[in-house]
Formats: structure tokens, C-alpha cells, sequence
């Protein structure tokens, strides 16, 4: 049987709907939905961020508190004081000189990092990240060691400083966190959900982890001297805390399912 004949107004425009109006509608809509976009980025780069400033009195007292609970469990000599040109608590060791190390600590030190430097060498190429990280770290460290040995008594800051700039830069880390997820994570198709609840756990984790690396580093350099204070300030803060940041955002991303191809094309 032959197809009965089209009718003369298909592929003509509604009446109600003319071409012309639909044409003229569309920069419209796109301007409403790229609007829409830029409104839900600036929420979710704002929102971490503001809860990050309204909650730094109690992550302030959270961090002392966390110091305290563990100082006593350790038994550490810790005591409280306050600067008048700082804000809140600070936690001073007793005795909180500058621990200045020992001409045995600097001996056995450039020792070890001839030893760690030589060793490298030997590494394949298959191991070239970690050579050249670890000889970074040899670096920074061989140069602490020769101010030490020129300039010992030169070196202005104590544990008790080196543990308040490793906070503050931890804090600033955390203001961060909602901009740098929002660049990244917020583009990715997801629900509302883990676009909202992905950066709060990222704060949450930063919150527990900043005091107990305070804590581990006023350990190092208690047990040990300001000798290594260098390469920790330079290495396991602000630079530990971004490579943190981008491991939980890899492993936040391998977390979403995979996109699936459309239809004809290979998976």
C-alpha cells in the first residue's frame, strides 16, 4: 500500500510558535542556562569558603584541644600562653629555645644525605619521580645544614613559631578548598549531593589532620633540633598539604562512574 501524502503544513512552523520566534529565543535561553552554571559555581566555591571563616574560633579551640589531649598523653612538657599581637591560644613548649643542633647532629646528617644522594643513582628509570624527590629533599636539607654550620646562632624562629605558621598555612589551605573543588569537581556531571557533601568531607579531613601534623613536627623537631625545621616547613606543610588535596581529588574523581559511550561508537 503507498503512504498516504504528507499534509501541505508539515515542516512548516506552528502558528502559535512561528520560526522566527524560536530563532530570536535561543541566545536568550543560553544566556539563562550559562547564568544558571556561573550562579551554582560561585555557590559551591562560596559556601566551603564562608563555612571555613565562621568556624575558625572553633577550629582554633578544636586544634588546641587536640594538642592538649595528646600532650598529656604523652606526657609532653606543654604549657599555655598568650601573645598580645596573636589571636587566641598559643601552645609553648617549656624551655621553647631554638635547639640548636649539635655538631654530631650535623655530622651524621651530611653523612646521611651523601648516603641517600649516592643510593639514587642507582635507581632505574623506572624510579626517576621518586630520585628526583628525594634529592629535592637532599637539597633543601644539605642547605640548612651549611647555614647551620656558618650561621648557627642567625636562625630566628623556635618550634613554637614554626607550629603557628604551619596552622595558619593549613587554615589557608582550607579557604581554598571550596574555589580549587569547585574548578575541578563542581564541572563534573553528578548529582547535587556529592557536589555539596565532596567538599565538606575535604574540610573535615583537613580539620582532623592539620593538628596532628603540628603535633608530629614539634616532635621531630623536639626530639631532634631546628636543623631540620627547613625541609619540614618547606616540604611537609603548605607543599603536604597541596599534594594531599590533589590525592583526595583524584581519588574523589576515579569514584564516579564511568561515561558511557553513545550509541555506535566503541566503549
Amino acid at each position: 500500500m503507498s503512504r498516504p501524502p504528507a499534509p501541505l503544513t508539515a515542516g512548516m512552523p506552528n502558528a502559535m510558535h512561528p520560526a522566527w520566534a524560536i530563532d530570536s529565543d535561543r541566545p536568550a535561553i543560553a544566556s539563562a542556562v550559562t547564568w544558571l552554571h556561573a550562579l551554582g559555581w560561585t555557590l559551591l566555591a562560596a559556601a566551603p569558603l564562608v563555612l571555613t571563616v565562621l568556624l575558625k574560633p572553633w577550629l582554633t579551640a578544636f586544634w588546641h584541644a587536640v594538642i592538649r589531649f595528646w600532650s598529656l598523653r604523652l606526657d609532653w612538657p606543654w604549657v599555655v600562653q598568650s601573645l598580645p599581637d596573636a589571636p587566641g591560644q598559643l601552645w609553648f613548649p617549656q624551655g621553647d629555645g631554638t635547639f640548636l643542633p649539635s655538631t654530631q647532629t650535623q655530622v651524621v646528617t651530611c653523612l646521611a644525605l651523601l648516603a641517600v644522594w649516592a643510593m639514587t643513582a642507582l635507581f632505574s628509570d623506572r624510579f626517576h619521580p621518586l630520585k628526583v624527590g628525594l634529592r629535592a629533599l637532599c637539597l633543601v636539607q644539605g642547605v640548612a645544614c651549611a647555614f647551620f654550620a656558618l650561621w648557627p646562632a642567625s636562625f630566628p624562629y623556635s618550634i613554637t613559631r614554626h607550629m603557628a605558621a604551619v596552622l595558619d598555612m593549613g587554615y589557608s589551605t582550607m579557604l581554598a578548598v571550596g574555589p580549587m573543588l569547585a574548578l575541578g569537581w563542581g564541572i563534573l556531571k553528578q548529582g547535587l549531593a556529592p557536589k555539596l557533601l565532596a567538599p565538606l568531607g575535604v574540610l573535615t579531613y583537613f580539620a582532623l589532620m592539620l593538628p596532628h601534623k603540628v603535633l608530629l613536627h614539634a616532635w621531630l623537631l623536639a626530639q631532634g633540633s631546628v636543623l631540620f625545621m627547613p625541609t619540614l616547613f618547606m616540604c611537609f606543610s603548605a607543599l603536604l598539604d597541596l599534594w594531599l588535596f590533589i590525592a583526595l581529588y583524584a581519588w574523589l574523581a576515579s569514584r564516579l562512574p564511568a561515561a558511557t559511550p553513545p550509541a555506535g561508537e566503541p566503549a
